[in-house]
C-alpha cells in the first residue's frame, strides 16, 4: 500500500501504456492484490514500509501481478484522443524542422521581378520605402581630420514586401502604404495561425516585425519583393524612427532636468517639483512638467549619415547614437531635409543591380579604413579646422 501511494503516478502511466483502463477506476483492487503479492503486513495488519533496496522486489511483484491479471479488450479508436502517436510525431517534426530548409523552400518559390520593376527617374517630392533594422550597440569611428565620432552598428536583414495599399497623405491621394516584414522568427510556435496563413499566401517565412512606410505611387513594389542593404548608399543621410529606452517612473530631476531645492534648510523636498502654480485654477495645466513614466516613446532622429556598410555580413555603421536599447528594431528612411542634395543619387525605386556590382564593404570618404597603412593615413590627413569631405 505504501509503495502504491508513493508511486501512484508511475503506476497510472504504466496502466495507460498497457491499456488497462478498468484498473484505473478501481485502485482498491490493485492495492489489495499488490499487498497480497508483494507487500508484507505486521501483526496489526498494517503494511510494512519498504526500504530503498527492497523497492525493486515490490515493482517486480507488481509487474508480475499485472501480467497475470486478465487484460480488458482494447477501447475503440473513436473514443480515444484524436492526436495519435503518428500525427503527434509529424506535428513535432513540423515544429522542430530546420529553419534553413524552410527558408530554402521559400526562396525557391520567390519569383523573379526583373521584368516587373523598372528604374524610375527621381523628381522632387518623391518618397521611397525604408528598411527595418536592428540596433547592435555603439562603437567609435575615426575621421581623416583626427576627430573621433560615436557610431551605431545596425543589422539590416532582407526585408520583404507584404502589401501595398493606397492611402491619403496630407490630403493627396497619390500615396501608398507599403508594409515590410523582416527578421525570421526563432520558432513557428510564436506566430499565430492567422499570421502563418498570411505569410504563406505571400510566399515568405514568418517574420518578427512589420512596419508600414508611406511611398509615392511611382515607388510601388510587388508583394514578395526582397530589399536589402543596397537600398541605401554609403554617405547617405537617413531619418531613424523607433522607441526610446523605457526608464520607468522617474521624478522631475531625472525626467525634466530640474535643479532641485536646497540641501539644507527645507524639509524632505530636495528633489520635489515644488509649487505647480495652480492656485485659483483648481486643476493641473496640460503639459505641466510632473513626475511620470519616462521613455518608451516614439522618437525620430534626423539626418544621420552612413559611415560604413558591409554588404556580405549585412550591417552598417551610422554616425551618432540612436534611440532604443540594444536589440531593438529601428526604421530607416531617406532624410527629408537632405532630399534636394542626395535625391538625384538615390536608386528609385530601389537598387536593381547585383550585390557584386557594389563591392564587399565600403567606407565613407571621410572615415579612416582600419586596413589602411599608417603612411597612407598620414599622407592623406586633414587639418582639424578643415571640413571632412563626404561621399
Amino acid at each position: 500500500h505504501y509503495f502504491i501511494q508513493s508511486n501512484l503516478r508511475m503506476i497510472k502511466r504504466f496502466l495507460k501504456e498497457q491499456c488497462l483502463v478498468p484498473l484505473l477506476t478501481s485502485p482498491l483492487i490493485i492495492s489489495e492484490r499488490a499487498i497480497s503479492y508483494g507487500i508484507k503486513k505486521d501483526k496489526f495488519g498494517y503494511p510494512i514500509r519498504k526500504r530503498d533496496h527492497e523497492t525493486e522486489e515490490v515493482s517486480d511483484n507488481l509487474s508480475s501481478l499485472i501480467k497475470k491479471s486478465p487484460l480488458p479488450p482494447p477501447a475503440p479508436a473513436s473514443g480515444y484522443d484524436v492526436k495519435t502517436n503518428e500525427s503527434m510525431a509529424l506535428y513535432k517534426a513540423y515544429l522542430e524542422s530546420d529553419r534553413k530548409s524552410m527558408l530554402e523552400a521559400f526562396v525557391r518559390k520567390t519569383p523573379d521581378f526583373s521584368d516587373v520593376v523598372k528604374p524610375v527617374e527621381f523628381r522632387e517630392g518623391m518618397r521611397r520605402t525604408g528598411l527595418i533594422g536592428r540596433k547592435h550597440g555603439q562603437t567609435v569611428s575615426y575621421l581623416r581630420n583626427g576627430d573621433k565620432v560615436v557610431s551605431t552598428m545596425v543589422e539590416i536583414q532582407d526585408n520583404f514586401v507584404l502589401s501595398c495599399q493606397p492611402t491619403i497623405f496630407h490630403g493627396k491621394t497619390d500615396y501608398l502604404k507599403m508594409k515590410l516584414a523582416a527578421f525570421d522568427v526563432p520558432s513557428v510556435e510564436d506566430v499565430s495561425l492567422v499570421k502563418q496563413k498570411e505569410y504563406l499566401s505571400v510566399g515568405i517565412p514568418p517574420k518578427q516585425v512589420e512596419h508600414e512606410f508611406i511611398v509615392t505611387a511611382e515607388q510601388e513594389l510587388p508583394t514578395n519583393f526582397k530589399l536589402d542593404l543596397s537600398h541605401f548608399f554609403v554617405g547617405q543621410y537617413l531619418d531613424v524612427a523607433g522607441l526610446t529606452i523605457n526608464r520607468g517612473f522617474q521624478g522631475v530631476v531625472r525626467r525634466w532636468g530640474y535643479k532641485g531645492q536646497k540641501q539644507t534648510g527645507p524639509g524632505k523636498t530636495h528633489r520635489r517639483p515644488g509649487s505647480i502654480s495652480t492656485q485659483g485654477l483648481a486643476r493641473v495645466l496640460k503639459g505641466k512638467k510632473m513626475p511620470g513614466i519616462m521613455g518608451n516613446r516614439p522618437h525620430v532622429t534626423r539626418d544621420v549619415q552612413i559611415l560604413y556598410a558591409n554588404y556580405e555580413k549585412r550591417y552598417m555603421l551610422v554616425e551618432g547614437p540612436l534611440q532604443g536599447v540594444n536589440g531593438c528594431f529601428l526604421f530607416f528612411s531617406d532624410s527629408l531635409n537632405k532630399d534636394p542634395i542626395q535625391g538625384p543619387l538615390l536608386h528609385c525605386p530601389t537598387f536593381l543591380g547585383h550585390r557584386t556590382d557594389i563591392g564587399h564593404e565600403i567606407y565613407d570618404r571621410g572615415v579612416i579604413d582600419p586596413t589602411e597603412s599608417f603612411e597612407y593615413v598620414y599622407n592623406n590627413r586633414l587639418d582639424r579646422k578643415q571640413r571632412v569631405p563626404r561621399s
